[in-house]
């Protein structure tokens, strides 16, 4: 009888891709495999699989927020199957891999190709694993899923990664951590990582093959012929211009798709980005996402690392619509204001700044199409976290990070009355918002990421935002008795 794997991912319309080509080594090393995709917090669907296909291995796919519960899950089961070996990978078990080794027999670090691959055949023993060497991606292996989970199979828009990596150091993001700054690891293990990663980070900029891509493209297309249209999950897709003209003039434009993409490399003053808007065009790209994250230049700067303005903004939303393309916006609300070293607005004025960009965007250049908000989580690892933590934002305690998306259920930041600069910290006690006041703050926080998708696409959204947070009711019906006023007043929908 041939060993049993489980893989295991947190469901989501969008395709678990990293366990797809994990399935491809598994079934290419002799074992029988299964994709399944459980329901957060109980994750009943991984717990009936068990039962019915027996596995002698789980991998599981572990983030920052859901780690707690996969460890009760974890516990549980091993009191009903004490021989089941488990596997964690994914970015908690690749930046804690101590924590994680508490639940998992393997904890996988980092690329996990090379230590799966080890695990399977029986190399390495329990313990966290490091990468010995860096493998090219395996093909990718989906059809047993789509048979398990119809749904996606026939979900016309199908996900597929062309590239990993991303070369900016923004704060709220994993990649920003270099490995020697890393406590779980010592000296030897650093110097080893550092052989196999010599940029510091986990996940630097690699680009698959061209005729890799393609094949795996043109398999998905046999495989589920109700497939039209590709999200493509690189962190910023043709970061290599070389590559995408290769890429163009190969792919044809075989399935339109949508990307994700940086202000900085479709900027049409440069000639690189006329080129690679002209290139994105021809091979089938239908739109692309842009973080904003945050309308303040000062905060992107110092509180998020990042280093876009206003100007850079609007040349590219024009560039995009003249190109015909569709574009969503990201970007974050309930900041930490009020510790950068020039004056800033802050709560929620810095807020509603941002919305004002997104409705001036679309009044002055039509785009974004789409506009999306959440919450700062302010996730252990990253230097926002540290930043948090320094100033006083936040208490570092990260339990109640432990849910499914945190960023997007109630900010769990303090904030400050006022500006004070770098030099605030947890102990000026009389410069933060009362509870009773940061309770009122994260009310219209949620309220605000909720409907900033709506309230974007209307003129002078904004001034309505603002009217209809000084309310009391912040529900959709007081959205809709604030938008009723202020039509009346302001006759702006005649």
């Amino acid at each position: 009888m041939k060993q049993r794997i489980l893989l295991g991912a947190e469901y989501s319309i969008l395709e678990p891709l990293a366990l797809f080509y994990l399935a491809s080594i598994a079934k290419s090393e002799g074992l029988e495999q299964k994709i399944i995709m459980g329901n957060y917090p109980e994750y009943p669907e991984w717990k009936e699989a068990i039962d019915k296909f027996n596995p002698s291995l789980m991998g599981l796919t572990v983030y920052t927020g859901n780690h707690t519960k996969i460890a009760e899950f974890v516990k549980k089961i091993r009191a009903e199957k004490p021989d089941l070996k488990i596997i964690t990978g994914g970015p908690h078990a690749t930046y804690f891999p101590k924590q994680s080794l508490e639940f998992s027999d393997y904890v996988v670090v980092g690329e996990g190709f090379n230590s799966f691959r080890r695990i399977i055949r029986g190399e390495s023993p329990p313990g966290i694993l490091l990468p010995q060497t860096r493998e090219p991606f395996p093909s990718s292996f989906r059809e047993d899923f789509y048979k398990d989970s119809p749904k996606h199979l026939r979900n016309r828009i199908k996900n597929v990664i062309l590239g990993t990596g991303c070369p900016f150091n923004c704060s709220h993001c994993y990649n920003s951590a270099d490995i020697k700054d890393m406590e779980d690891f010592n000296e030897i293990d650093i110097k080893n990582l550092k052989k196999i990663y010599p940029s510091g980070r986990f996940f630097p900029p690699f680009q698959r093959s061209i005729k890799e891509v393609i094949n795996e493209i043109e398999e998905l297309q046999k495989i589920s012929s109700e497939t039209k249209f590709l999200f493509l999950e690189d962190d910023i897709f043709g970061m290599d211009l070389k590559w995408l003209r290769q890429f163009s003039k190969e792919y044809h434009a075989r399935i339109p798709y949508h990307a994700n993409m940086r202000f900085e490399f479709v900027d049409p003053e440069k000639d690189s980005g006329k080129e690679r808007i002209d290139l994105l065009i021809e091979s089938g790209c239908t739109g692309l996402s842009f973080a904003i994250e945050c309308s303040d230049p000062v905060i992107c700067k110092e509180t998020l690392g990042r280093n876009h303005n206003e100007d850079l903004i609007f040349r590219v939303m024009h560039a995009m619509k003249n190109a015909g393309l569709k574009v969503r916006t990201y970007q974050m609300i309930g900041l930490p204001y009020g510790a950068t070293t020039k004056p800033t607005k802050i709560n929620l004025e810095a807020d509603l700044n941002t919305l004002s960009l997104n409705v001036r965007l679309i009044k002055e250049t039509g785009l974004p199409t789409f506009v999306w908000a959440s919450t700062l989580a302010p996730y252990p690892g990253t230097k926002i976290s540290d930043y948090c933590i320094k100033h006083g934002f936040y208490n570092g305690i990260f339990d109640n990070l432990s849910g499914n998306e945190t960023y997007r259920i109630r900010s769990v930041l303090s904030h400050v009355k006022r500006w004070i600069g770098p030099e605030l910290s947890p102990a000026d006690y009389d410069v933060w918002l009362s509870h009773e006041e940061q309770e009122e703050y994260r009310d219209k926080l949620s309220s605000l990421m909720n409907y900033f998708p709506v309230l974007a696409m209307i003129p002078k959204g904004d001034e309505l935002a603002r009217k209809f947070l000084n309310q009391k009711d912040l529900s959709s019906a007081g959205l809709n008795k604030a938008t009723r006023n202020f039509e009346y007043d302001n006759s702006l929908f005649v």
